[in-house]
Parts: C-alpha cells; structure tokens; sequence
C-alpha cells in the first residue's frame, strides 16, 4: 500500500492508514541519515499524528523488532517500508 508492506491485521481507518504510511514515507524520505536524525524523524511523526489525529501516539521506527502494546481500538499500524536499500519498521498506536 503506497510502497509500504503493511502487516496484517491492521486496525486501522483507511483514511487514518493512508495518512499515517505517506507522511512517514514523506518524512523517511527527508532524512538523509537515520542513524544520525532518526529521533527527530519519530518525533516529528509523533507530533504530526497527534495533532492530526488527537494524543496520544506512539511511532518506533527501526530494524525489525517485535511488540506487545495496550491501543485504542482503531488506533495501531505496523509497516515495513524500504528507502535507500534499507528496510525500515514503523509501528505507530494510540494509547493513553
């Protein structure tokens, strides 16, 4: 879906899904090194989908890496998406 391998079940809007994985492209997409900005990518994330979706989201973007999270119904995305010959994971909900 718009480039990303997103990972099933996805309990998500499609709206809200759309929104999530382009805009983490867009922003995986400005960053020129991970290692070094990748905070500041997570964190803009996170503040995007806060204030576009209300409080309080969570965004982890790295390797592969597996999870056992509390969200809001409607609320969690996991996705790989590729940029540079590097897979990144991206796992972003909504709890709180």
């Amino acid at each position: 879906m718009w480039g990303a391998k997103v990972k099933t079940p996805v309990d998500m809007p499609d709206d809200m899904l759309k929104d999530a994985v382009k805009t983490t492209i867009e922003k995986l997409g400005e960053c020129e090194n991970f290692d070094k900005d990748g905070n500041e990518v997570v964190a803009s994330l996170k503040k995007y989908m806060d204030s576009r979706w209300t409080p309080n989201w969570h965004v982890c973007i790295g390797k592969n890496f597996g999870s056992f999270v509390t969200h809001e119904t409607r609320c969690f995305l996991y996705f790989y998406y590729e940029i540079n010959q590097d897979n990144k994971a991206v796992m972003m909900y909504k709890a709180g």
